[in-house]
């Protein structure tokens, strides 16, 4: 399997969903947890955010194979002696199994118990007696919680275990992936407001101003990322190729400028002007989305 199969557009997408629904199902598990019910919305919506995206991950992993019905390799390898057996070791293997737990518990069964709460489930068969069991319902959202955040952090794992030193060099690559995804994940939510024209704007300010400071505390992270990646390993094809060579313009351009610096403005100028409109949060949000995309398909690309 060549490199660039490995690298290529299917991984990248596959590694941006994960991360922004894994984001998405933290963020409203802990509004859950936490609000005393004055953020429900914000969890019942956020739920119905996980499924799609990592089905789609799923799917664009798939597709990268090749070989499709090959992908149970990915989560088991055939031994003569032991027979099918995990294997442990590899890192792309961990990162299947927990996207694939991940979707059960946290696309499956914790949206069950909030689209039990929904006016349409009631006629509904099985749905209706998951109404009302909140404790269930929450208990299941912290027995996630670990898979997601290992989804979301997958990136700069996958990365720091390549072949490639300037990526192990550092431990900053997780922690900026986990950041990036509770961004973008945010960001999915505030999209998912808008089209179901949720009208609670309170709610809707506190999860934008939560996104702007996200991409300020990214911004930064970006920022020791570079400069510790250049102390460790000076000037790298990696790192010359993701500043100022071939990957640059979608660095600076697609990355840096339209998916941090742009929805940042575009964010503050809407939070100052009380919500102008929900035009803009809905730009500010895509452009978020697609900052979260590039920064994944660059590093791919650079490595």
């Amino acid at each position: 399997m060549s490199r660039e199969l490995v690298w290529g557009l299917p991984v990248a997408l596959y590694l941006f969903v994960g991360g922004m629904a894994a984001a998405a199902f933290y963020v409203g598990v802990f509004a859950d947890l936490f609000s005393r019910g004055k953020l429900r919305d914000i969890a019942r919506l956020s739920s119905y955010v996980v499924l799609i995206p990592t089905v789609i991950g799923l799917l664009m992993l798939v597709i990268d194979l090749g070989q499709p019905l090959r992908f149970w390799h990915l989560m088991f390898q055939f031994n003569p002696t032991t027979r099918i057996v995990f294997e442990p070791g590899s890192v792309m293997s961990w990162g299947v199994w927990i996207l694939v737990v991940f979707s059960c518990l946290c696309g499956v069964a914790y949206p069950l118990f909030w689209l039990a709460e929904e006016k349409f489930a009631r006629n509904l068969p099985v749905l209706p007696a998951l109404a009302g069991k909140e404790k269930v319902r929450k208990t299941l959202g912290v027995l996630g919680l670990p898979f997601a955040m290992g989804v979301a952090a997958y990136t700069g794992v996958l990365l720091s275990a390549t072949s490639v030193p300037v990526w192990a060099t550092t431990p900053i690559l997780p922690v900026l992936f986990i950041i990036s995804a509770t961004s973008t994940g945010l960001a999915a939510i505030l999209v998912m407001m808008v089209l179901t024209k949720h009208d609670d704007h309170e709610a809707m300010e506190k999860v934008e101003k939560g996104d702007n400071a996200l991409i300020l505390i990214e911004i930064a992270v970006v920022i020791v990322l570079v400069i510790a990646l250049f102390l460790a390993a000076p000037w790298t094809d990696a790192l010359q190729n993701l500043l100022v060579g071939k990957y640059a313009v979608f660095f600076w351009i697609g990355f840096i400028f339209t998916g941090l610096i742009l929805p940042l403005f575009i964010q503050r100028y809407n939070l100052k002007k009380q919500h102008a409109g929900t035009g803009l949060v809905l730009a500010g949000s895509l452009l978020v989305l697609f900052g979260g995309f590039f920064l994944r398909y660059i590093m791919l690309l650079a490595v």
